[in-house]
């Protein structure tokens, strides 16, 4: 209750992944709390968060779940959140906390042990270092293009499961500061700043003086 009258964080900072495994995707690095006050509307966020995130049932029509991402984990909430805003959606955060969970959780059972036991243990590293292929395809990494990606599996459907046609994915990745080819992040500074991205300046006036 007490938490709910601070300004709630928000999820601004990406970086590309620096392990073998995670094969340079984007991952978001939590949360920062960048905001003195409550701001009376709900601030532009450049990312949705895979462990809650609100929205109306249409998305799930429009921009459905790709069934063809089992079990994923790293990738996630950057593939949905670049096809959530090609097909139209603009990301917003909560002026407030409505939900948390205790992340780290020593000693407790985690995601990739559900695979385990599913399958044999092991299994979820090799299966989820295959599928990212199929995520950074998606994002326009040069090194997932078509005619790089094995097996060639990893496309089927991809057209129906891809980007939205409301707006460029160039578009997103220069807003939030991510280049695919180079794997460079450059900051933007409007999500921490709690601005407008660029071609949203017209509702700057929203957030004076928070």
């Amino acid at each position: 209750e007490a938490k709910a009258k601070d300004p709630a964080s928000r999820l601004c900072g990406p970086i590309f992944a620096t392990s073998d495994l995670e094969a340079q995707v984007v991952r978001l690095e939590g949360a920062g709390n960048y905001d003195k006050k409550q701001a009376p509307v709900p601030r532009f966020a450049p990312f949705t968060a895979a462990g809650y995130f609100v929205a109306h049932s249409d998305f799930l029509r429009e921009v459905p779940f790709d069934p063809f991402l089992p079990w994923i984990f790293m990738g996630e909430e950057i593939i949905m959140s670049t096809r959530l805003w090609t097909a139209g959606y603009t990301i917003f955060s909560p002026t407030r906390s409505v939900v948390g969970h205790i992340y780290v959780r020593r000693h407790k059972p985690k995601f990739w042990e559900s695979v385990h036991r599913a399958f044999t243990f092991g299994v979820f590293n090799p299966l989820q270092a295959m599928i990212l292929g199929r995520v950074k395809h998606q994002l326009g990494y040069p090194e997932c293009s078509t005619d790089m990606m094995k097996p060639k599996s990893l496309l089927t459907a991809v057209e129906q499961y891809g980007m939205g046609t409301e707006r460029p994915l160039e578009d997103y990745l220069a807003a939030v500061g991510l280049n695919t080819t180079t794997k460079v992040v450059t900051y933007t500074g409007w999500c921490e700043n709690g601005t407008p991205p660029p071609g949203f300046e017209e509702y700057a006036h929203l957030y004076e003086g928070y």
